[in-house]
């Protein structure tokens, strides 16, 4: 089975009771990982959207997807796993 090396999530959480920092702090525990980068994409009254980029090693993603759900968090949908010996960067696309 390959490495997963890095996990892009689109996230919602609710907008109170759990804080970015903690959410972050749950996150860096799981198995394999390295980095985590959450982002702000979207607020409304009761829900936050997020983008989570977690990267390492050999993220444990059904570990990572626990720790999700018992912070309270739901994922919407996974936009990218990228996975083997190294990192593959999406290419950017070049206007004609």
């Amino acid at each position: 089975m390959s490495k997963i090396r890095r996990v892009v999530l689109d996230v919602d959480t609710p907008s109170k009771g759990l804080t970015l920092v903690q959410l972050a702090k749950e996150i860096m525990k799981v198995r394999g990982v390295k980095a985590v980068n959450i982002t702000v994409e979207e607020t409304d009254v009761d829900v936050l959207g997020l983008v989570v980029i977690v990267e390492g090693e050999d993220i444990d993603f059904q570990e990572l997807e626990k720790v999700l759900e018992d912070m309270g968090a739901a994922i919407r949908g996974v936009d990218q796993i990228v996975a083997g010996d190294y990192i593959v960067d999406y290419p950017l696309r070049r206007s004609r």
